[in-house]
């Protein structure tokens, strides 16, 4: 099986590729959105969507996609799925001239401690279905460049509470980082977010915040009354004012400098399979000197996503 990409045909480098550009007005229609923000509800926990570990520590944070894998899912999102700002904003970011929306998902903090910094879930050529936690993985071993695409990231804000900044480091880990504050209404950034670190600040009044683990993974965030909102929780409702839910909106497109790009993608030619990414990295492994066993079912064994987890952690701690 083939192991590498040849040069002439790789969609990035192994470097970020876009610089941030601003967005002073996100959405034409501000309330549009917020309309269906609300008609969307209920919504699961983004820990739950994404089928990650259940440790017991979740955190309020609530997601839902409105189109996925270029699928609209949910009625009414299509004039924001296909966003001409968004779209104009990437080519800028990426000096891209092919332009493909992928996804847009809906994210909801209620008051909570901050995440780490961290990047996007990657992607790569012929892994739309792999696992959240492999995915992860492969971004995070920085083995996989040859196969990665690359993804302009367009994150939107409505927020007017206490906290919740945006913190993000364009420049690298290394150098000093750069903020978005709230009041945050309709503005937002695209950027390459599956190679620059960011991260979400603790959201709302200290005291008000839910710590890791005052949650279950089965709670859900419904929509009440005007702006309000609650979780429910196992029979515990806890309620919120508009004002402390942060609400983000994450938009995702592949971003080819050229249609000669776009074609060599959509020819899946060059996809990684299973198979090939379990061999990247044991040969990676072999050569760290890391002890394994060669698995029979590498997405489903938890000895060999374990020995994934600790080889190639995110590294990054700001």
């Amino acid at each position: 099986m083939p192991m590498d990409v040849a040069a002439a045909v790789k969609l990035r480098p192994a470097a970020m590729i876009a610089k941030p550009v601003w967005l002073d007005s996100a959405f034409e229609d501000p309330d549009a959105v917020l309309d269906l923000v609300r008609r969307s509800a209920p919504y699961p926990l983004s820990a739950r969507v994404h089928k990650k570990d259940d440790n017991g520590d979740d955190v309020p944070f609530f997601r839902i996609f409105w189109a996925h894998t270029r699928q609209v899912r949910v009625p009414g999102a299509e004039p924001f799925f296909h966003n001409e700002r968004f779209t104009a904003a990437a080519r800028e970011s990426f000096s891209a001239a092919v332009i493909e929306p992928s996804a847009i998902m809906i994210n909801l903090s209620c008051p909570t401690v901050g995440g780490p910094p961290h990047r996007d879930l990657p992607y790569f050529r012929g892994c739309e279905k792999f696992p959240f936690w492999m995915l992860q993985n492969m971004g995070y071993s920085n083995l996989f460049h040859d196969w990665a695409i690359p993804i302009a990231s367009t994150l939107s804000w409505f927020y007017q509470g206490e906290a919740g900044e945006f913190e993000y480091w364009p420049d690298g880990p290394d150098a000093p980082s750069r903020t978005v504050d709230a009041p945050m209404w309709n503005v937002g950034v695209v950027s390459d977010n599956e190679y620059m670190w960011h991260r979400v600040g603790p959201v709302g009044a200290a005291g008000a915040r839910l710590q890791p683990g005052a949650i279950k993974r089965e709670c859900r965030l419904h929509a009440v009354g005007g702006d309000g909102w609650e979780i429910h929780d196992e029979g515990r409702v806890l309620p919120y004012r508009g004002d402390q839910v942060r609400l983000s909106i994450l938009w995702k497109a592949y971003a080819f400098r050229d249609q000669a790009a776009a074609d060599e993608y959509h020819n899946r030619t060059n996809d990684l399979d299973h198979a090939m990414v379990q061999a990247i990295f044991e040969n990676d492994l072999r050569a760290r000197g890391v002890q394994f066993v060669h698995s029979a079912d590498p997405v489903r064994d938890p000895d060999w996503k374990a020995v994934l987890q600790k080889t190639y952690p995110p590294g990054f701690v700001a």
